[in-house]
């Protein structure tokens, strides 16, 4: 499996309202209007494993696929890839560096399923993403900066 990591410290006083925001992922108020990537929640109610998405890019004939989240911490979030262009898994987590700084790190273990969707992801797809991920974390962190 290839491994995709990004990551941002967070200086703030509320782990809590934290964890709170990452199991909230893609459906947070702070959520860049501008993402390429939109999730659809299947189901009501709180998010926990077993919880269903549906995500997809936002961009022409682009690629869309059913994520379930196979786990929640007081620490983390993962998610594990149904069908679609990926198999493996995403997950977000956050950690205490120093002080009230908090690491948030995103991790995508993954495999690109199929020629033309491994052909696309490394052509225009795979920047895309890195982009957008970068754009999530930065927006992430100015709401909990500012709480």
């Amino acid at each position: 499996m290839e491994e995709n990591r990004h990551s941002v410290i967070i200086r703030t006083d509320q782990p809590a309202l934290l964890r709170k925001e990452i199991i909230c992922w893609g459906e947070a108020e702070w959520w860049p209007k501008a993402s390429l990537m939109a999730f659809r929640r299947l189901a009501p109610g709180e998010v926990a494993a077993g919880t269903l998405y549906v995500q997809k890019v936002l961009l022409p004939f682009a690629p869309q696929w059913r994520v379930e989240v196979s786990e929640v911490t007081d620490r983390s979030i993962s998610r594990r890839f149904l069908d679609g262009m990926f198999k493996g898994y995403e997950q977000v987590s956050f950690r205490k560096v120093a002080g009230e700084d908090w690491r948030v790190d995103y991790a995508m273990h993954y495999e690109v399923q199929g020629f033309l969707n491994r052909f696309l992801w490394l052509a225009i797809f795979r920047r895309l993403h890195d982009r957008n991920i970068e754009k999530i974390l930065e927006d992430l962190k100015i709401f909990m900066e500012t709480q």
